[in-house]
């Protein structure tokens, strides 16, 4: 994921070597595993699909023309060694006087521009985009890249040189026989770019301190969570939401266009066959359906979350069901007893919304988290004010705003 956080905003499907290519551009790592890598992005801002705001337009320039990016991606183990090579130090690190234990490699001074200078390599073609800040993109090794491994190393091309000058022309067509292989050991991955970022998705991406288990009553809800969720609410940071059940974005990932709400395929279901190049036909039976995950989200304002469901809700809910499992069912080939739907709370944005996921996929389904739609129903018939009622038991990230207001408050 890249996501940027600026006081400039930026537009959907903004190109991530813009970002990468601004001079000035530092990279330290914040994750990284055999499979992902999570990557702290320090940029000045870009707007309108790559320029630098100049303030000239939509008001006064603003105070501060710097963004920070998270870049998350799949990678081949080896790449682990570079990505991993210049993690980030927090504040609560500091506080506590300690490294954090996150599986990184040793501190290397040299490493942001390197790590620069290796994503710079490979090009990034926009698959598809959601919403006001969401594009995905497939980022594949260019010939850059190539002539660097054909050569064995960085210096076989000097940062900045796009082979286009004679020696690299020549050295790319030495190379030509070799570029397979440099695509096959640099690999291919995705990447999702958000720009911006509100203050929520980016803490969401921070490196983990861990978690704790929170026990809300409603209570507490009301003092805490509440005026929090509206706070989120009332940021702007939802907007790409009416973009999505408007149609106005993801029209390639749309299974149903109900009144109340739409089905989507969700962003996360990553081995799903491109959606605006592959014919709806295809995707019935095929591999990927083991992975298997749908987003279902209300279109109406004012329900943030579980808390928020009523007896009044019922209804939408019992049709959301229905209708997905149905579209799963034509669309997929999947029987409808082969598929979860689930709610989460902690949601992971405050506008309600419904998850799809084949039983093989436990993806998102934690006990301390995920509640079953037909539970929900269950209990709205039983008691209408059954979530503004109870208590709710979950898990949420140490350090994490929530975390600390709910913390804070224990203290007083």
């Amino acid at each position: 994921i890249i996501m940027a956080s600026a006081t400039a905003k930026a537009k959907a499907g903004a190109d991530p070597l813009v970002i990468l290519g601004k001079e000035g551009c530092t990279v330290q790592s914040l994750t990284v595993s055999d499979q992902h890598a999570t990557l702290l992005l320090s940029h000045p801002a870009v707007i309108d699909g790559g320029g630098e705001d100049d303030g000239d337009e939509g008001g006064p320039a603003p105070a501060s023309k710097t963004a920070s990016s998270l870049l998350k991606l799949t990678l081949v183990p080896f790449h682990r060694a570079l990505l991993g090579s210049n993690p980030v130090i927090s504040p609560e690190d500091i506080e506590r006087g300690q490294l954090p234990e996150r599986n990184l490699l040793e501190h290397d001074p040299n490493a942001s521009a390197e790590i620069v200078s290796f994503l710079r390599g490979y090009d990034f073609r926009l698959k598809s985009e959601s919403g006001a800040e969401y594009s995905y993109h497939a980022a594949r090794p260019n010939r850059r890249l190539c002539a660097l491994v054909g050569d064995g190393g960085p210096a076989a091309l000097e940062d900045g040189d796009d082979g286009q000058n004679e020696s690299s022309e020549l050295k790319a067509k030495e190379n030509e026989s070799s570029a397979g292989a440099a695509a096959s050991n640099f690999g291919a991955f995705d990447v999702e770019l958000i720009s911006p970022a509100s203050p929520h998705q980016i803490s969401r991406a921070m490196p983990s301190l861990g978690h704790v288990l929170v026990r809300e009553t409603p209570e507490m809800y009301d003092a805490i969570v509440k005026p929090y969720i509206q706070s989120v609410v009332d940021s702007g940071s939802l907007s790409w939401i009416k973009n999505v059940i408007e149609v106005k974005k993801e029209k390639e990932r749309l299974l149903v266009n109900h009144a109340d709400f739409v089905i989507n395929v969700d962003t996360k279901w990553r081995s799903h066959p491109p959606p605006l190049t592959t014919p709806r036909e295809e995707w019935r039976g095929h591999p990927s359906t083991a992975d298997l995950y749908c987003l279902g989200i209300v279109k109406r304002d004012g329900i943030a979350c579980l808390r928020d469901l009523r007896e009044g809700h019922v209804t939408m809910l019992k049709e959301m069901e229905e209708e997905g499992l149905r579209a799963i069912e034509t669309v997929y080939g999947v029987e409808r007893d082969q598929v979860r739907a689930f709610v989460h709370y902690q949601p992971q944005f405050y506008h309600f919304h419904v998850h799809f996921t084949r039983l093989e996929n436990e993806v998102g389904c934690c006990v301390e988290r995920g509640h079953l739609l037909s539970d929900v129903v269950q209990n709205l018939e039983g008691d209408p004010e059954y979530y503004r009622k109870r208590i709710i038991t979950y898990k949420l990230r140490r350090g994490s705003p929530l975390q600390n207001l709910i913390e804070n408050h224990s203290k007083e």
